[in-house]
Formats: C-alpha cells, sequence, structure tokens
C-alpha cells in the first residue's frame, strides 16, 4: 500500500469515527417509497409542468413506458393530468432537454428495432405531458446486438442549439445527430472508438478547459478479460474531435464512466469510474490539461456492484462528495444501499453519517434534487425489482 493511500485510509478511518456518533444524513421522505410501477429504471428529477417543484420521471422498460408524478415542492409526488406514456417497444435510454427552445423541457427515447437503433422526441406541452415531435424519430445508427444505449443532450457544435449524442455500448463509435433547434435532427460526424474492444461507455465535458466539449470513453474487452483503458478525445466546438495525447491511459478492469466531475475542488472536471460486477470505484485526477492520473486511494471498495455515480455536495461544505447506487445484483432479493461519501478535498472521502442507505430491490439508479425546497439535496432512487421510488430526505 502506498503512503498516499494509507493517509487516505488513515483519514477515513478518523471520520468514521468522529461521524457514526452522529445523526444520519439522510432519511426517508413521508411519503417514500413513491408508487411508480414495476421496473423502475433511470430517475429523473425536473420541473416538467413549469409550477416551480421537481418533478419525477422513472423509465420502464418492461412494461414500456415512462412515468411522470407531479411533485409538490414538499417532497410528495402524484399522477398528473395528463395520459402516461406508453410506447410499443421496450425504451432504452431517455433524456430530457429543450430541444425547440421554447423553455420546455422535451424528452428524448431511444430504442430499436431489427434494422436501425431509434431516437424519438417528445415535446413537452409544459402541463407534464409530452406529445411526439414532427419527423420524429430520428434514426441515429443501424441495429447492433447486445443494445445498451446512452443518450446526452448538448451543443456539440456551439450553434444554440441541442444536439444529440447517442452510443450502443457495443459498438466503438459514438453518433451524433445535429439539433436544427426547431425539435428536428439530422446526421451529424460520428467519432470513432478504439477498435478491439466489447464494451464502452462515454461521458462530456471540458476537461483541458478550453471551452469546448471533449468526450471521455472508458472501454474493455469483456467482463474480466484484461486491464480497461480510458480515452479522451478533444472536441473543437464544431462537433469534431481527437485523440488526446496521453490517451488511452490503463485502469482496472471492466470500466464504466460514471461521471465527469471536480471532485478535490481545483475547478477541473476528474472522471469517476466503476467496474462491471466488481465493487470498485475509480477516481482519476485532472491536471488541467485532460490528463489523468488515480487519486490518492484510488479505486474505493464500495462492497457491491456500483451502477450509477453522481457527484455533488450533500452536506453543504463546498467539497464534492460521491453517492452510488449499489446492487448486490447476483442473488435476489437484490438488495440495495445507497452508498454516500463525503469530500475531505484532497484528502479522499469518507463514510457519511448513517451510510449506506436502504433502497428497494434492484436500485440501479439514482439522482439528486431538492424536492422539498429547504435548500439542501435528497436523492431518489430506482427500484427495477419493487414498484416504488425510494426518496431520502437530506437532514
Amino acid at each position: 500500500m502506498t503512503r498516499f493511500a494509507v493517509l487516505a485510509v488513515f483519514v477515513s478511518m478518523g471520520w468514521a469515527t468522529q461521524l457514526n456518533s452522529q445523526s444520519p444524513l439522510f432519511a426517508p421522505a413521508p411519503a417514500s417509497p413513491v408508487t411508480v410501477g414495476p421496473g423502475s429504471g433511470t430517475v429523473v428529477l425536473a420541473d416538467i409542468n413549469r409550477d416551480g417543484h421537481l418533478d419525477l420521471l422513472t423509465k420502464h422498460l418492461l412494461n414500456q413506458s415512462v412515468a411522470v408524478r407531479l411533485g409538490d415542492g414538499n417532497g410528495h409526488f402524484a399522477p398528473g393530468a395528463e395520459r402516461p406514456m406508453s410506447f410499443g417497444y421496450q425504451p432504452g435510454a431517455i433524456a430530457l432537454g429543450d430541444v425547440n427552445n421554447d423553455g420546455i423541457l422535451d424528452l428524448g427515447v431511444t430504442s430499436r428495432d431489427s434494422v436501425r437503433e431509434n431516437v424519438a422526441i417528445f415535446l413537452g406541452n409544459g402541463r407534464g405531458g409530452f406529445s411526439l415531435a414532427s419527423g420524429s424519430p430520428f434514426a441515429a445508427s443501424a441495429s447492433t446486438k447486445g443494445y445498451k444505449p446512452s443518450l446526452r443532450f448538448v451543443d456539440v457544435n456551439e450553434d444554440g442549439k441541442l444536439d444529440i449524442v447517442k452510443a450502443n455500448g457495443r459498438r466503438n463509435t459514438i453518433e451524433i445527430l445535429l439539433g436544427n433547434g426547431r425539435g428536428g435532427f439530422s446526421p451529424g460526424p460520428i467519432v470513432r472508438l478504439e477498435p478491439g474492444q466489447n464494451f464502452y461507455s462515454f461521458e462530456i465535458g471540458d476537461v483541458d478547459g478550453d471551452g469546448h466539449l471533449d468526450v471521455v470513453t472508458a472501454s474493455s474487452p469483456g467482463p474480466g478479460l484484461g486491464t480497461g483503458r480510458v480515452m479522451t478525445k478533444h472536441g473543437d466546438g464544431k462537433g469534431n474531435f481527437r485523440d488526446a495525447s496521453g490517451s488511452p491511459l490503463s485502469v482496472p478492469p471492466d470500466p464504466r464512466v460514471g461521471t465527469l466531475a471536480d471532485v478535490n475542488g481545483d475547478r477541473r472536471l476528474d472522471i469517476v469510474l466503476s467496474h462491471g460486477d466488481r465493487s470498485l470505484l475509480s477516481v482519476l485526477l485532472n491536471d488541467g490539461h485532460g490528463m489523468f492520473t488515480p487519486a490518492p486511494g484510488s479505486p474505493l471498495n464500495l462492497w457491491n456492484q456500483t451502477f450509477v455515480v453522481v457527484v455533488a455536495d450533500v452536506n453543504q461544505d463546498e467539497k464534492a462528495d460521491l453517492l452510488a447506487a449499489t446492487v448486490n445484483s447476483r442473488t435476489a432479493p437484490f438488495e440495495s444501499r445507497i452508498v454516500v461519501l463525503l469530500g475531505a478535498g484532497r484528502d479522499g472521502f469518507a463514510p457519511a453519517p448513517g451510510s449506506p442507505f436502504r433502497a428497494g430491490p434492484g436500485a440501479y439508479h439514482l439522482t439528486v434534487g431538492d424536492v422539498n425546497e429547504d435548500g439542501k439535496l435528497d436523492v431518489a432512487a430506482s427500484s427495477f425489482e419493487g414498484n416504488a421510488v425510494t426518496v431520502l430526505l437530506a437532514r
């Protein structure tokens, strides 16, 4: 064990002794769990009906729907007057963004058939409902077996209009569809990734500080088949990306890009990786030029497989904290925990008081937002093997 790893463990142990004597950082909301229907996957908190309160969206793979529950600003969620969204296909990834520049959030949903992969655009009506946009769905690529999509709305060519960035997860390309600012999209550049790998993930952010969005990808040859690789591609602000110097970087096996965020307070985007069915979480620190090195004490052991990672300041100390959705996915009942690690700046992380927190079975996704409007970030976590979302309020 290196000197830095010893320091990180020492700091965490010292913090743990102090924090265990404190009250839990989160407690279940009075209305938790919130019934949304079976098989919830992605969970999104956003103000869909423009009343100033966060609403709850959940994706349901097996019953082919997206559920909308409207928030009242006190931590309660209830069905709105709009009809539920049902599809004739299993929804893949979902994302929200104002694609037609009317000030109302719209919804993107990926799908595939035997021929092609598509992105359907549903325009928001400002009352909590959505309707299919003209020309939608938009073809993104040929269909690929093992479909595990990712979807982002970002302005990659800096024209003030949101574009679509989509990837399959089993193909060494990222597809870009350029937005026209009216809800329509047309084929754009294709980002070519490192060949010879079988599993890919990506995130987008300005990692080199030049004001243009970059792409960070993680890849591996397959579960347990060797070291993983992280590659950075620098964007030029026109939708094109080039390989960064020093890329790719070797990392522990089965990497997945969890998020890009400043975890050590130096105002540079760092990389947080999960590692497939391993219980590890890696943190790679940015040197300011888009080069990355493992943080002291990285990788961290979270004791269960990690599916989603969020970086946010949940205890309001102006330091980044880590929240991870972890699931024992090997055996039923798929016990789930929300692990919260409080940041100490350059000194690593330590468990938050009360962490880990219970969630419904199969909590493969989580998000944060101030659902009861007390100025503190709260947590909402899915339950694929259940029918409700766990809502944890910050204390």
